[in-house]
């Protein structure tokens, strides 16, 4: 892992996706941006983030699809951010689900524990 970990946010509302960004990068992180799935495979195989933060319903391409796509890449840690309630048998891909609000400091736990563990 690099001494900065990247992480790349897939958020279709623009708002979220800076809000987290500001929140992410003054806690030492490197951040990436797509607005959609489609754009967050490409970031995948150019940035090769250490963890993704997922939006689970976007146009374009949804999380499950993204996911789906991924099938066979290297195993990065998935955080799904939904404003979806989690649901009762999660993907095993996905390493952790989390009902929108989410804060900042809440981000900065499950982000941190991931990276370390992958």
């Amino acid at each position: 892992m690099r001494a900065r970990p990247r992480v790349l946010i897939v958020e279709d509302n623009s708002d979220i996706r800076r809000l987290y960004a500001i929140g992410l990068n003054r806690h030492g992180y490197e951040v990436k941006l797509a607005a959609n799935g489609a754009e967050a495979l490409e970031r995948i195989v150019d940035e090769k983030p250490d963890v993704v933060l997922l939006d689970w319903l976007m146009p374009l391409m949804d999380g499950s699809e993204l996911l789906d796509r991924l099938q066979g890449s290297a195993s990065i840690p998935v955080i799904v951010i939904s404003g979806q309630p989690e649901p009762s048998e999660l993907d095993p891909r996905i390493r952790v689900w989390l009902t929108k609000p989410v804060s900042i400091d809440d981000l900065l736990t499950h982000i941190s524990r991931q990276a370390e563990s992958n």
